[in-house]
């Protein structure tokens, strides 16, 4: 039985079948008061016989269901279901994974701090949302398919490793190509979210990636990691080689495509950035749609059917032989 209903206020028509109940019973006490009172009692079989009280009872109490149920279709009950899309939206995280992000002006380098905040952006994602994984340094890795196996995510996550270049518009690029993978219509297919420390020194330059997301309506975040003392080991000659964060690029990849950049970011501000970024996946996968089947016509059939009960009962119980 449902208890949703379009017209509920028609519920309030339950208080004059609660009416209709105290009435009978009243008339029940009344219609004793009257049978103590005669007071012929050898001749009260003759002038009064006994009637099938329980019987009598019984039909009007099935004529009391049939009238409550037919009130509660007249309130027009609904059973509703809620149909969401196959995934509420795509995320591809590209980690930048060049030798600067090895540099330990974050504690306790760059890298892990971006490891550390891309498992804890993971973790506040919603369980319905695909999320994949893009390493990048001179070349593009796909680590991990959009997926919604959490583990995976976290476990290749965990697995990047330092090479050297830095190719943050093919990132984008491909990324971009992966939400596109297998979708149509004129909404955005996901969000990208780029955690790097610098500035494009292989393949396209960071801004043609940009084009590339903003003509497919794909927002960028940007998360910057570093200060501008960071320093690094040259892996060629060993000497000190400065590699100061380069923010830039990723605010104008920010700009270009509607996303945003955040810089050092803590726990809030990660948790600002999701909320931002759902927002904007609420309204490139569409809203859940509900599904509202009315229920009136059980009702009404189940009052019938009482109704009918009673009318059988009280012309062959009440005045037949039985």
């Amino acid at each position: 039985m449902s208890w949703d209903f379009l017209a509920p206020t028609r519920l309030w028509l339950l208080l004059v079948v609660a009416g209709l109940v105290v009435a009978y019973l009243l008339a029940q006490r009344r219609r004793a008061a009257h049978t103590v009172r005669f007071t012929q009692i050898e001749m009260l079989d003759q002038i009064a016989p006994r009637r099938p009280s329980w019987r009598r009872h019984a039909v009007a109490g099935v004529q009391l269901a049939a009238l409550t149920i037919g009130v509660v279709g007249a309130a027009q009950p609904v059973d509703r279901s809620v149909t969401h899309p196959k995934a509420a939206g795509r995320i591809i995280m590209l980690f930048d994974v060049s030798l600067s992000m090895g540099a330990n002006d974050v504690d306790p380098d760059r890298l892990d701090a971006a490891k550390k905040a891309g498992v804890d952006f993971v973790d506040a994602v919603d369980p319905d949302v695909e999320v994949g994984v893009i390493s990048f340094s001179g070349t593009v890795d796909v680590a991990v398919e959009p997926t919604t196996d959490r583990t995976q995510i976290s476990n290749a996550i965990s697995a990047l490793q330092l090479g050297e270049g830095t190719a943050i518009g093919d990132a984008i690029a491909a990324g971009v190509q992966i939400l596109q993978r297998g979708q149509s219509g004129k909404d955005s297919p996901g969000t990208l979210v780029v955690l790097s420390d610098g500035e494009t020194t292989r393949g396209r330059p960071t801004a043609d990636g940009a084009k590339i997301a903003a003509d497919a309506k794909v927002p960028v975040y940007t998360i910057a990691f570093g200060t501008d003392h960071g320093v690094i080991d040259n892996p060629n000659t060993g000497a000190p080689d400065p590699v100061p964060v380069k923010l830039d690029e990723l605010q104008n990849a920010a700009d270009t495509t509607g996303g945003k950049a955040y810089v050092a970011p803590s726990a809030a501000e990660l948790a600002k950035a999701y909320a931002d970024i759902r927002a904007h996946l609420q309204q490139s996968v569409g809203d859940a749609v509900t599904t509202i089947h009315e229920l009136t016509w059980r009702y009404v059939l189940a009052a019938a059917v009482l109704m009918m009960l009673a009318w059988g009962l009280g012309l062959w119980w009440l005045r037949g032989p039985l």
